[in-house]
């Protein structure tokens, strides 16, 4: 009863905020409350009506690279956390025992759950994953809380700061802002195809 009374709150959340997602934008634009901006950039990483390195810009557009990061960051590290302790603590057994039938997941799940600060410091790096989805799957594997937490806050570091400050600059040069994520894109793009370079190389 409890996991759906959980799961019924979350639907409920996410239908709120994809009402009211571009409201809920326009209010970040003239308000500088931190505990409030906090609190809408973990919503909107919590339910990800819209993409949020797009949230991450709109931020840096408003407030500056270095505010909009530290916004960014503490909202999508809190947002992890409440996920992670979800999957964990909620729906930890039947989405283990899930997982465990799908066999091309058996061994990546082992590697993870042995090398748990590597695998989530990866994930978080590659820009093609989705970021709910290590939430998830670290919370259903045995990935101890404080190193996901440690390689979360560490990992989404890199993005956060690229997004805020192509934000931030969109406002005086947008051609300097598209070639900083341009840059960003490249260098993930790199690290992607060395981790599918050495996956394979393991195999």
């Amino acid at each position: 009863m409890r996991k759906w009374f959980w799961l019924l709150l979350y639907v409920l959340l996410a239908g709120v905020m994809f009402m009211y997602r571009y409201e809920l934008l326009e209010w970040t634009d003239s308000h500088q409350s931190i505990p409030m901006l906090i609190i809408i950039a973990m919503l909107f990483a919590l339910v990800p009506v819209i993409p949020y390195k797009f949230v991450i810009a709109a931020l840096g557009y408003s407030y500056g690279t270095t505010m909009a990061a530290w916004v960014s960051w503490s909202g999508t590290t809190l947002a992890a956390l409440l996920v992670y302790a979800g999957a964990r603590y909620v729906f930890r057994a039947q989405a283990r025992s899930y997982l465990d039938r799908i066999r091309g997941l058996n061994r990546f799940t082992s590697w993870m759950e042995a090398h748990p600060f590597m695998g989530v410091m990866t994930l978080r790096l590659l820009p093609v994953v989705p970021q709910t989805a290590v939430n998830i799957y670290a919370g259903i594997t045995y990935t101890p809380f404080w190193t996901f937490m440690i390689a979360t806050a560490i990992g989404k570091m890199p993005a956060i700061f690229v997004f805020a400050y192509a934000g931030a600059q969109a406002s005086e040069s947008i051609w300097l802002s598209l070639l900083v994520l341009g840059i960003y894109l490249l260098f993930m793009t790199v690290i992607l195809l060395v981790f599918r370079f050495r996956s394979r190389k393991k195999a």
